[in-house]
């Protein structure tokens, strides 16, 4: 088994991005609305903060009440929109239990050129006829991986687990634009994910997949994510995949960088796109 190590992808887009940006004299800025805030949460923002430096950006983080209502979170968002300080708003999921029923009007109340999640409404649509603004940054960061391990995409089986709107749904719908021949599984089960040329894992459990379900030559891209008390997994058993010929992006320090990059790469995008 060969562990694809998505720290090193993700510097060298990073890297790419920071060169660019110098000699272009860009500095990419990044608002990023948190809402209450759990440790889980609070780290990811600080790595995206981080992130945005490395490229020589900016990054504003918003922090607001767990208790702030829907038209006051509203309020925040369309200042943000009319700042034109700010390239990319990011808004931080998931949000406090009582705000989730309104999360899509939250998404859309975000400009679609200031999207760089690739979250709104509209973007997501759009990404079905194949012109959106912006496209989710898992999705584009599975694709990134794909790309470099899998070619000609067309004709290939891929096999998708999981239901997410940001990952799942359309990473479908691009590897389908492509000539991809995809099966998409909502929930995990073991029996039906052989043959796979790609298999992304996003539902299932800590350790759940097993080698003896895996056919040789997959590229596996493991996109769960558990907090255990003896750290961090995914959905594979790397253990048990450790003699088979395949390529696996792992939990911890598989997906999670490069969808970060991937969002720096949106971000940038977003700042020549407003001559920031």
């Amino acid at each position: 088994m060969e562990i694809i190590r998505g720290s090193n992808i993700s510097e060298e887009i990073r890297k790419g991005l920071k060169e660019a940006n110098q000699e272009e004299g860009i500095c990419p800025k990044l608002a990023i609305i948190l809402v209450g805030g759990s440790k889980e949460d609070v780290t990811y923002v600080r790595l995206k903060e981080r992130a945005a430096d490395s490229i020589g950006g900016k990054a504003q983080i918003i922090q607001l009440s767990a208790d702030i209502g829907k038209e006051e979170l509203l309020d925040e968002i369309a200042v943000l929109n009319q700042d034109e300080n700010i390239d990319g708003i990011l808004l931080q999921l998931p949000l406090p239990e009582r705000l989730e029923p309104y999360r899509d009007d939250f998404l859309a109340a975000i400009r679609t050129d200031k999207d760089v999640d690739g979250f709104n409404p509209i973007n997501r649509g759009k990404l079905v006829g194949g012109h959106p603004k912006f496209t989710s940054c898992a999705a584009l960061a599975c694709l990134e991986v794909i790309k470099r391990y899998i070619s000609p995409v067309r004709g290939k089986k891929a096999i998708l687990v999981g239901d997410s709107f940001d990952l799942i749904i359309p990473l479908a719908v691009i590897l389908l634009q492509k000539g991809c021949h995809v099966t998409v599984i909502p929930e995990y089960r073991p029996q039906y994910i052989s043959g796979a040329d790609i298999l992304v894992l996003e539902n299932g459990a800590p350790g759940a997949v097993k080698g003896e379900y895996i056919t040789e030559r997959t590229l596996i891209i493991d996109a769960g994510f558990y907090w255990q008390p003896e750290g961090v997994c995914g959905n594979v058993d790397q253990e048990s995949m450790k003699d088979i010929n395949c390529c696996l992006l792992p939990v911890p320090g598989g997906l999670g960088p490069i969808l970060i990059a991937k969002l720096m790469e949106n971000l940038c995008i977003a700042a020549r796109a407003r001559g920031s």
